[in-house]
């Protein structure tokens, strides 16, 4: 309960140091803040998604990355989005064409920071990411190993 006291700290620390800045949110300041997100989790890739708002009748624009992720181990993955675009990142995760985890659920409206996944076979699976409603957006994805299972 104390690290999460400490974190809370820490991110709180962060934005208001940041808030006097008249400059934009750079990706590595966003991979920082989602380190902090993942707490005690083992940094392993991140993945910066920057997409333009979708153009009126077109779908939203995507990024899409591909990730080997090993048999018994646990995952997590940490969406921050920047506060200098109205976008917020969509998450979606993809074993050959079927949807593994999302950090978005349409029927409740629901969104979430990060995602846990518990890999129960080691592959290449697809991380899919759009910004909600096509919206211009900035962010980064960070995955991060919790441990093995």
């Amino acid at each position: 309960m104390r690290n999460i006291y400490i974190i809370f700290a820490l991110f709180a620390i962060i934005l208001l140091g940041n808030s006097n800045k008249l400059s934009a949110q750079s990706g590595q300041e966003l991979v920082d803040i989602c380190g902090m997100i993942a707490g005690d989790a083992t940094y392993l890739k991140d993945f910066p998604i920057k997409l333009d708002a979708a153009k009126t009748g077109e779908e939203p624009p995507t990024a899409r990355y591909s990730v080997v992720l090993s048999k018994n181990t646990e995952y997590l993955f940490s969406i921050c989005n920047s506060k200098d675009y109205p976008g917020e990142a969509i998450f979606h995760l993809y074993d050959n064409n079927r949807l593994i985890t999302t950090n978005y659920i349409i029927a409740t409206g629901k969104y979430y920071p990060k995602v846990s996944f518990k890999c129960s076979s080691t592959g290449v699976y697809h991380i899919f990411i759009t910004f909600k409603e096509g919206e211009q957006g900035l962010a980064v994805t960070l995955l991060s190993f919790v441990k093995r299972l």
